[in-house]
């Protein structure tokens, strides 16, 4: 697959196959993936990746949390405002129409918002993290430049890919299930396998605001 294919075909994946995925193929695809943009090389990205039964318990323990409301473990993202949050909601409401979920039907909605919790039932998760020490800002950068490698390399292998602030959300319980640190930040989770090309959801694709609105030339 040619780079710009790439680019241009990658979405969010929210259903899988059952098919799982191998260690052999991940580490190419994390092989591939750190040879992202690193500022003076730091490369501050760490991997944790879940699957069989530990993804199994770990995806208990989140639908649990999620369907008690667990306040106390929980970290929440900072909810956008203004056209950020109208563009958040634009792709919530194109899936939740692809899926056929109605605005007054409240069970699946909550179904739908648990998926999210369960990594979407993808055979398997990477978690990224970065030390403590780091300061997060200045290499909040390094981070996203590698997970968008990860997507890109996993497309190469026939995956899909589905990266959310949901993996993450429920952390105390991820740290005692993988024996993360706690000197480890949780960056994002990415939800990794083969895509169901059946899942209604699956054919959503997130619009773009056209270069020109976004950019100011200078000089040019």
């Amino acid at each position: 697959m040619e780079l710009k294919e790439a680019v241009m075909k990658r979405r969010s994946i929210r259903g899988y196959l059952d098919t799982p995925v191998s260690r052999e193929v991940i580490r190419e695809v994390l092989e591939l993936a750190v040879h992202a943009v690193s500022g003076v090389n730091s490369q501050p990205w760490e991997f944790y990746v879940v699957a069989g039964d530990k993804l199994d318990e770990l995806k208990a323990y989140n639908t649990a949390a999620f369907r008690r409301r667990d306040a106390e473990d929980r970290a929440d993202p900072k909810v956008p405002d203004g056209i950020y949050r109208d563009r958040s909601r634009a792709i919530g409401k194109a899936l939740l129409g692809a899926m056929g979920i109605t605005r007054e039907d409240k069970e699946k909605r909550a179904w739908w918002g648990e998926r999210g919790f369960r990594f979407f039932d993808a055979p398997a998760v990477i978690f990224l993290l970065m030390d403590d020490s780091l300061e997060e800002t200045a290499y909040r950068l390094d981070m996203g430049c590698v997970t968008q490698n990860i997507t890109l390399a996993a497309m190469e292998k026939g995956l899909g890919t589905c990266v959310a602030d949901q993996a993450v959300t429920y952390q105390k319980g991820a740290r005692e299930i993988l024996g993360i640190p706690e000197n480890k930040r949780f960056v994002v989770g990415i939800s990794i396998g083969y895509p169901d090309n059946g899942f209604a959801a699956n054919q959503v694709v997130s619009e773009r605001e056209p270069v020109e609105d976004i950019t100011v030339w200078c000089g040019l």
